[in-house]
């Protein structure tokens, strides 16, 4: 908790209020969820850029199609 006031005095008493709020309105309580959500707006990363991957590209595949699960928990409920 005092690690909390120490950011509230740093980015702001508005910022760290929202960020409480937004936390326990998630269901959350812990200090690190604070914290992240409190620095969020700092945590932002720059662009990459594609690479050639070159030959590992035949081991490209498409990815698995996941709605034929869906009848098989449909056949287990009923």
């Amino acid at each position: 908790m005092i690690e909390l006031l120490s950011h509230g005095s740093r980015e702001g008493r508005d910022r760290l209020r929202s960020a409480v709020e937004e936390a326990l309105s998630l269901g959350c309580q812990d200090v690190a969820a604070i914290r992240h959500l409190l620095l969020a707006g700092r945590m932002t990363k720059p662009a990459v850029a594609a690479i050639d991957i070159g030959v590992l590209a035949r081991y490209e595949r498409p990815q698995p199609v996941m709605s034929n699960y869906d009848q098989l928990l449909a056949k287990v409920q009923a």
